[in-house]
This record gives structure tokens, C-alpha cells and sequence, in this order.
């Protein structure tokens, strides 16, 4: 379906109308509302500090360091969901998981390999009933942004972005990421790690940490994630065969 332009509305068939422009203070978009937006191209923008996703047409009528209303609304300032450039070519483009998709999601990731250091058992065979349970799955949470990567219009894995990974520390949140095989050894691990860092941080004011969990013997991971600018390797509390690195600001 076309993005409808010029709307300010939009009516779900359950006949909840959806403003466009409604003011932040009151509060995120529901999952059923996300996913209806979504289905009809409406840019979305997420809220760290809530915790969920806006309109990107968003009007800001709330005061971050009181916690009220503030008097003269602005326009939401997050960063809504855009294609990202590589400063040379090619180029990267992250969107969300689309039904669609599911031969590709399945033809990437049903290969033993892709699993090897992925902290999940490998679901073999991975089915395309199962690509498409876990492509729902990563659009029905408010609680974290899964994105296919895209190179030169390809996809080529995904990235995600989990937030409350830290209950004393509400600013830091975990990144994760798989390629599929076909596409490994040719940088392209660190082109999408290193540009999904910077959406990150673009994207999310209130996060101020991001940190990455890797396999003690994932060696080609380390080296990605180095070269996007993650380091202070320390053991996982959890897990003694895994390893965090972190990145700040």
C-alpha cells in the first residue's frame, strides 16, 4: 500500500483513529497501532525515555527534566527510520522485516554455520513457517528494533537493538547482529555493525552504552566489532564463554 500523504489521521478497522500528530505526552503506540502504521508506510520514530514507538510527525509537548508539559510543543526531534549511507559505496539501507521476506530470512539464516556463535540452538531445519514466526516476533516488540540490512538493495542479515539489558544502568542497551554466509569475509560485517552503531546513538538520546556479547572463540566477531569502535573486553557474569565489549558515545 502507498504511503498516504497529507493525511493528519488514520482509522484502524477496530475504529480506533490513530493522530499523527498527537502530542508525546500521551504516551507510545500500542503494538496493534505499530504494526497497522507500519502496514500503511507511516514513519515511526522510537522514544527512548518512554520506552515505545511515536509518529515521526510527533508534536514534543513534554519536558524531559521535569516530567511535565511544557508550554510551547515542538516538533518531535528522534530520528525516524531512514536508509543509511556508507561514507563510500555501497550502500546500506536498514528497514524492518517485511512478511514478504520470509524465503530470503529463511535462505540466509537456515545454514548451521550462521548458528555456530549465535547464543540460540539452531533450529534445523529452520522452516519457512518458523522464518515467518520469527519475523513477526521481531516487530511485535516495543522492547527492542530488529532491521534486515540491505546492501545494494540485498539483504544480507540484520542487526537489533535490545534496550533494559541493565537494570542499573537504563542508558545502556545490547547490539546484535548476524551476515549470512555467503556474505562473510568481505567486510561487510563491519560496514553494517559500524553504521547500526551510529543509528543507535542518532536514534536514542537516553542511550548512552552499547554493549555486544561475543563467544570467547568468535574470533571474525571481535575483529567487527573492534573496528566499530567497541571495546574493554570483560568476561559475561551469566556466561564464562562469552565475552561483552561496550561502546560510548
Amino acid at each position: 500500500m502507498e504511503k498516504e500523504e497529507g493525511k493528519t489521521a488514520l482509522e484502524m478497522p477496530c475504529g480506533t483513529v490513530i493522530k499523527l500528530e498527537r502530542p508525546r505526552s500521551e504516551g507510545v503506540l500500542s503494538s496493534a497501532e505499530v504494526a497497522f502504521l507500519r502496514e500503511h508506510n507511516i514513519p515511526l520514530a522510537y522514544d527512548a525515555m518512554q520506552i515505545g514507538w511515536l509518529p515521526a510527525a510527533t508534536v514534543d509537548d513534554f519536558n524531559v527534566e521535569t516530567g511535565r508539559k511544557q508550554s510551547r510543543p515542538q516538533p518531535y526531534s528522534a530520528i525516524v527510520q531512514q536508509p543509511q549511507f556508507n561514507a563510500l559505496r555501497p550502500k546500506y539501507t536498514l528497514r524492518s522485516w517485511e512478511p514478504y521476506d520470509a524465503a530470503t530470512f529463511k535462505a540466509l539464516l537456515d545454514d548451521p554455520r550462521v548458528w555456530t556463535y549465535l547464543p540460540e540452538a539452531y533450529p534445523d531445519p529452520l522452516t519457512l513457517e518458523t522464518a515467518a514466526a520469527l519475523i513477526e516476533l521481531s516487530n511485535a516488540s516495543n522492547h527492542h528494533q530488529v532491521y534486515a540490512v540491505l546492501r545494494d538493495a540485498t539483504i544480507v542479515g540484520q542487526v537489533r537493538l535490545l534496550y533494559d539489558v541493565d537494570d542499573k544502568d537504563p542508558a545502556k542497551a545490547e547490539v546484535s547482529y548476524w551476515l549470512g554466509h555467503a556474505y562473510w569475509g568481505r567486510g561487510i560485517g563491519s560496514d553494517m555493525v559500524r553504521i547500526f552503531t551510529k543509528r543507535c546513538f542518532a536514534d536514542n538520546g537516553g542511550i548512552n552504552t552499547l554493549i555486544a556479547r561475543v563467544h570467547r572463540d568468535n574470533a571474525g566477531s571481535f575483529a567487527i566489532l573492534r573496528k566499530a569502535g567497541y571495546g574493554g573486553d570483560r568476561p559475561d557474569p551469566k556466561d564464562p564463554d562469552w565475552m561483552i565489549l561496550s561502546c560510548s558515545r
